[in-house]
Formats: structure tokens, C-alpha cells, sequence
């Protein structure tokens, strides 16, 4: 028998005492909602998924070749002293939207000195930071295909124009957002790209993860 994120999730939670209704809580979201998802009868995104392990105790779960999951967590001797930031098997896509497993692998930390950090980072918390990759080019000249950024979760609402990370339908995207009179516009900095909006009858289908920090380019460059 498959054991799968559900089953391990149902397995922390008889461990401990959980119950639909005091994770529903946990989420704010309805009980109904909750046995939805823990029974596979509906299929949450990578960010509910995440919210729910984590409101049960669960670091992360591995999901295998052969379909099975195991918990499991990063092994290392970290320094007290210093931040670490993880960095999850995620890719936003810059392009036309990049679809996504279900689960966020954490695949390595990245350190920092912690006075570096509050230079880089501005005070915020290392739980609040998660990197992920770029895949595609429609914000070119701000970001390449392959590029780390550095996203504040905290920031799950729309604060303001700046580029954000976020759901639309099933696709994740890292993208401009600006309010425009009564539309929020998705843009593009590489121009070969049309902007689009979201209307406000479309708006149920927009979940923000956070809001882009600081990226970092992973182009290497030849010369001579």
C-alpha cells in the first residue's frame, strides 16, 4: 500500500491528538475543507500542503519514484549564531506560468552572518525567507532563467506595486503587480511580453505566496 502525504499527515495527527476541526482552526479554513483534503477527494496547492505539515509537526515529506512518501528532514550542525535561509525544489515561472509538485522539497540552506543578514534582509526572520528559481524569460533584464530570489511568505496580500510570487489558476508565476483603477495588472519587464489583469471576478483564483526581495543571477558568463 502507497503511503501517501495524507496517510502520514492522518499518522502525526492520531500521534498527537489532532483533529480535523483543531487543524481546520489552525488554517482557518472549514473542517469540511480539511477532509477534503486529507481524504484526496480534492487537491490543495503547494502552499496549503506545506501549511498543513506544518500545523501537524511535520518538516517536509519526500515523495519517492515509486509514489510512496517518507518524512524526513535536513541533517546539520548549524551555528547558532547564524541565519539560514532553506531553499525549496520550487521554479516561478517568468514566462507563460510553471506548474508545480505538490510538495516543496527543502533542497539546501544558504548561511549567512548574522550582521550580513540584517543588512541584506532588513530584519527580517529567516523563517519568513524561502528561495526558489526562475524559469522562463518574461523578466528579462530583472531576472534570467535559472536566478535564486529571496521571498518575504509574510507578505501574502497584495501591499503595493512590486513583483510578487503567486498562483493564477494552477500556474505559478513571478510577476510585476500594480492596481490600475479597478484591475490588478500583471506585468512583464521583458516588453516581448503583453501585460494581462486579473478582474475582480477572477480574483478567487489568485493566491500570493509572497513578495520578491533581493534575487541573486546564476548566468555564468564566459570572457576570453
Amino acid at each position: 500500500m502507497i503511503n501517501k502525504w495524507q496517510d502520514i499527515v492522518k499518522q502525526k495527527m492520531r500521534s498527537t491528538g489532532e483533529t480535523q476541526e483543531t487543524l481546520a482552526e489552525k488554517l482557518d479554513v472549514t473542517q469540511s475543507g480539511v477532509a477534503h483534503w486529507l481524504s484526496g477527494r480534492r487537491k490543495p496547492d503547494t502552499d496549503i500542503i506545506a501549511s498543513i505539515m506544518k500545523a501537524v509537526g511535520i518538516k517536509e515529506i519526500t515523495i519517492n519514484d515509486d509514489g510512496s512518501a517518507s518524512e524526513n528532514s535536513i541533517q546539520c550542525d548549524r551555528n547558532t549564531n547564524n541565519f539560514y535561509i532553506e531553499v525549496l525544489d520550487v521554479k516561478a515561472g517568468a514566462g507563460d506560468g510553471y506548474l508545480n509538485s505538490d510538495v516543496q522539497e527543502v533542497i539546501k540552506l544558504i548561511e549567512y552572518d548574522n550582521e550580513q543578514a540584517k543588512l541584506l534582509f532588513n530584519g527580517i526572520s529567516s523563517n519568513n525567507l524561502k528561495v526558489i528559481n526562475i524559469s522562463g524569460d518574461s523578466m528579462q533584464g530583472t531576472f534570467e532563467s535559472g536566478d535564486a530570489v529571496y521571498v518575504d511568505i509574510s507578505r501574502r496580500s497584495f501591499e503595493g506595486d512590486g513583483i510578487y510570487v503567486f498562483t493564477f489558476g494552477r500556474n505559478l508565476y513571478v510577476k510585476r503587480l500594480q492596481i490600475i483603477k479597478d484591475k490588478l495588472i500583471v506585468i512583464s519587464d521583458n516588453k516581448a511580453y503583453k501585460e494581462w489583469d486579473i478582474r475582480e471576478d477572477e480574483i478567487d483564483q489568485l493566491y500570493i505566496h509572497g513578495k520578491v526581495m533581493l534575487s541573486q543571477s546564476m548566468l555564468l558568463r564566459k570572457h576570453g
